[in-house]
């Protein structure tokens, strides 16, 4: 069952049964989703109940709980830095895992779910930049979408902004909860350093980003949240930040704001 809040005039937050979120944005005449959730219900079927228009499907990265939901479609669009990871989540032990999550909590899937076809990911084509970022532009008909490569979750990962709303779609670029200890994602500081750098760009071009839709959240932030999330991040906090159990490997540290429930997870050993 899918659930959804209309924050800002044509966007809708969708999550899905799972607990997973993606974002429908409708412009006069054409219309965009980015992620698709876990792919457990029709995602498609779903967004043709809120518009018969024109859909393109922009995948922000390569995991599994923003790409399975891809099988629901013809085609989509992606960074092609995030295709050997888009192709590791999406096979079958992946979605084995995923299948068993989903009876854990009483939902039933498809009985396809584990042979489906999902497309493969058309290349993003880039057509311009914002500061040091490659970006391309989708006119959906008085609404324009900005999609902007800001490698840190993963290397391929994706943002949207939409200029007339001040409106940020991190995708899993930035949560509440931001975990940035996969082997895909890069390390923590080069992340950082970049999500600055997204938000100095966008000021630059004389926008400030008033709101925040997130991949794991259900409704918008305050754009001053993820200020204040960078900024609370130094250098002497990833230094002393704490080793935590993440049943891998991995020498996973976290950072944590009690007062905020801020949570950044990162792999110690990348520098």
């Amino acid at each position: 069952m899918f659930t959804f809040c209309r924050p800002f005039p044509g966007v809708t937050h969708i999550t899905d049964a799972m607990g997973v979120s993606f974002t429908l944005v409708e412009g006069e005449d054409s219309a965009l989703v980015f992620d698709a959730g876990y792919g457990t219900e029709d995602v498609a079927a779903f967004l043709r109940t809120l518009t018969d228009k024109p859909l393109e499907l922009i995948l922000s990265h390569g995991h599994h709980d923003h790409v399975l939901g891809a099988r629901w479609f013809e085609s989509c669009l992606m960074d092609p830095a995030d295709l050997d990871e888009f192709r590791l989540r999406t096979d079958v032990p992946q979605r084995q895992n995923v299948r068993r999550q989903a009876e854990s909590k009483g939902l039933a899937v498809p009985a396809d779910f584990l042979t489906a076809p999902v497309p493969l990911p058309e290349p993003m084509k880039y057509t311009g930049s914002l500061g040091d970022f490659a970006c391309c532009g989708f006119d959906l008909g008085g609404l324009e979408v900005l999609a902007i490569r800001v490698p840190g979750h993963t290397a391929g990962s994706l943002v949207l902004f939409i200029p007339s709303l001040r409106l940020l779609l991190t995708g899993d670029d930035w949560n509440p909860c931001t975990w940035m200890w996969f082997p895909c994602s890069l390390p923590v500081r080069q992340w950082r350093s970049h999500m600055l750098s997204l938000l100095g760009s966008l000021e630059g071009e004389g926008y400030e980003v008033q709101n925040v839709l997130c991949s794991h959240q259900p409704a918008p932030r305050p754009g001053a949240e993820l200020k204040d999330f960078l900024a609370y991040m130094t250098e002497d906090r990833l230094q002393a930040a704490e080793k935590t159990d993440m049943d891998s490997p991995i020498d996973t540290r976290r950072v944590v704001c009690p007062e905020k429930d801020w949570i950044l997870l990162f792999d110690a050993a990348k520098k």
